[in-house]
């Protein structure tokens, strides 16, 4: 089983602080979540075993506008999940997580801190809204902590719906729904021990 990581949303300029304070310490967490039964990749392309290729290689890639909904100026969160299980192709073996610095809704929500198929291949995270700064907040050290955890925890919350987790009851566990930011700041970012007892069950 492979996690595959991949930017989307992403300009040129902005890819060192991608990798400096979103993707090194997302997989060394999910390194230790998900063990040895997961190998986590950041990649801006993806191979899988019918040797199909992702094609939004580049870090500046966009989705098609079509996913954009220009009335509310927020990017359509499911249909963005279809349109990356069309352009990737992950086999079986491959989970893939967009992390998209951009803002996004889904279904009668006015916005989504991420979304995933349920038991799918495909989930993907959205920043902004993680960020202090979209709550026109300070920003400092302590605040690019606490993003880089929101970060976490909603990662592994989007994968362990790839995995066939449900939302669970208990508001500490990574799998709570969040209605709130501060539902994701409450809770932790790891699995409660009914939902890691699934997942290990899955994995």
């Amino acid at each position: 089983m492979q996690i595959v990581i991949i930017p989307i949303g992403w300009h040129s300029s902005e890819f060192e602080d991608y990798t400096a304070t979103i993707v090194s310490p997302l997989i060394q967490r999910l390194s230790k979540i998900f063990g040895d039964k997961a190998r986590i990749n950041s990649s801006s392309s993806l191979q899988s075993s019918s040797s199909s290729s992702l094609q939004s290689s580049s870090i500046t890639t966009m989705p098609p506008t079509y996913l954009f909904d220009k009335a509310r100026k927020q990017w359509i969160s499911e249909s963005l999940l279809d349109w990356l299980l069309e352009s990737s192709e992950p086999d079986i073996t491959t989970k893939v997580l967009a992390i998209c610095d951009f803002d996004a809704y889904s279904d009668e929500l006015n916005f989504v801190f991420g979304e995933a198929h349920l038991g799918g291949r495909v989930a993907a995270i959205y920043l902004p809204r993680l960020r202090e700064e979209f709550y026109v907040r300070k920003s400092d050290n302590n605040n690019n902590n606490l993003f880089e955890q929101r970060v976490i925890k909603e990662a592994v919350h989007e994968l362990g719906h790839t995995f066939g987790l449900r939302h669970c009851q208990i508001n500490k566990c990574v799998m709570h729904f969040s209605n709130s930011l501060q539902d994701t700041d409450y809770k932790d970012d790891k699995f409660c021990e009914r939902c890691n007892k699934i997942l290990a069950s899955i994995l």
